[in-house]
């Protein structure tokens, strides 16, 4: 049917490749490139890394806390104005940032950047993809943002270190700032207007209640599924923080730490490229599971590294991030299938949006608990075993889960 509606065909393409762009631009200018202006605010303003790194911890807070709330509002406002606010929010605050606020102001302007994250990141998107988009065209459409996302941190790391170099701090918060402006405008411009049409999908209706196990279902489905991807964000974020230590101390020279370090970011492209050819092969939840073991192995294998004067061989460590990131790639878009498949596309954005809190708040306390780790451990093992763990158990919890008829979100 969509053969014969060229000009739909176009108004979803420019949805797709404007949310892609939100998502990329909202990524870059807002989680990669903090750390280097960090360190440039550090230097410029005398600060420790005590002042940035808390308010960044307060940003990711807000993001986390934020999330249930944004889900709601899109499924009730739709994206168009949420999304494209939340960019100019991002924009203004990276703007306020460049006004050598006192510390409590600035604090301040990183909690409205964590607003702006939680309007820009994945959760938002995928959200409004789902309501803008067909349902035969959402997977894909799903795929392409997460594949032009993916290479936020390729193109911003490298484009905040050359806007610091050319033009200083306040230059490349200016720079950052409008591009988010221009993601904002471009959302703006290419989503609908109003409530979520719902394309494919019939008015929004109460379901049946039919007995206490149907209504004891659909929450038993949501906590597994919360403790699934909150113990695997763990893994994820605490394999990332271990790397590139656990490759040094190895014995690794820091060239090599850092090219292996790189090919994890690489790896999950095609990652996600195999996931659509696996999914119709394999399902959502037999999948999800398989990708959380294969994380779980490639962990183990990074923890099992030697560590002391004598360099370890690279080939094990090469491999163990290859599937590592592959699988972590992947995990994105088996999280959004299956929340798809266990819960009506009116509700997509409120069950994403409380299913991102404590995935996001996991996110935001995960360098503190590896850190703490690492002191009374001594070494890196623990810390990238215990990720092996977490995501071996979070594949062991989804078990449970099977493709049900579509149920109401839990209650708050």
């Amino acid at each position: 049917m969509l053969r014969r509606h060229p000009e739909r065909l176009r108004q979803h393409g420019a949805a797709v490749w404007a949310l892609a762009g939100l998502s990329t631009v909202g990524y870059g200018a807002l989680y990669y490139a903090q750390p280097l202006l960090a360190l440039a605010t550090e230097q410029e303003r005398g600060w420790t890394r005590l002042h940035t790194s808390s308010a960044f911890t307060g940003a990711l807070l807000v993001t986390a806390l934020a999330a249930p709330l944004v889900g709601r509002r899109l499924d009730r406002r739709g994206g168009r104005s949420l999304l494209g606010g939340g960019a100019l929010l991002g924009a203004l605050a990276l703007a306020a940032l460049t006004m050598h606020l006192p510390f409590g102001l600035f604090l301040a302007a990183w909690a409205l950047a964590g607003l702006a994250m939680a309007l820009s990141f994945y959760e938002a998107t995928f959200t409004v993809l789902r309501q803008a988009l067909p349902p035969e065209r959402r997977s894909a459409a799903t795929l392409t943002v997460t594949l032009v996302a993916g290479l936020a941190s390729t193109v911003f790391v490298p484009l905040t270190m050359w806007l610091l170099g050319r033009v200083g701090l306040d230059g490349a918060l200016l720079g950052l700032s409008g591009l988010l402006a221009l993601a904002g405008m471009a959302c703006w411009l290419a989503l609908p207007a109003g409530a979520p049409l719902r394309p494919g999908s019939p008015p929004p209706s109460p379901p049946p209640v039919q007995d206490a196990a149907a209504l004891h279902a659909p929450g038993a489905t949501f906590q597994r599924l919360a403790l699934a991807f909150t113990a695997a964000r763990i893994a994820s974020v605490g394999v990332g923080l271990q790397l590139v230590p656990a490759l040094l101390a190895a014995g690794h020279a820091p060239a090599l730490a850092a090219a292996l370090t790189g090919l994890m970011g690489l790896a999950a492209l095609p990652g996600r490229l195999l996931f659509l050819p696996l999914l119709r092969r394999l399902g959502s939840g037999p999948l999800t599971a398989a990708l959380l073991l294969a994380m779980a192995g490639a962990a183990a294998l990074l923890g099992s590294q030697p560590s002391g004067p004598d360099t370890a061989p690279w080939a094990p460590a090469a491999l163990g991030i290859l599937v590592f990131g592959m699988a972590n790639g992947a995990l994105t878009l088996a999280r959004a299938e299956l929340l798809a498949q266990h819960f009506p596309p009116e509700q997509f954005g409120t069950v994403n949006g409380r299913l991102a809190r404590p995935v996001n708040l996991a996110q935001a306390f995960t360098p503190l608990g590896m850190g703490a780790l690492f002191s009374l451990s001594g070494d890196y093992h623990a810390p990238l075993l215990l990720c092996a763990g977490l995501a071996g158990w979070a594949a062991w919890t989804l078990r449970p889960v099977r493709r049900p008829t579509l149920a109401t979100a839990p209650a708050e």
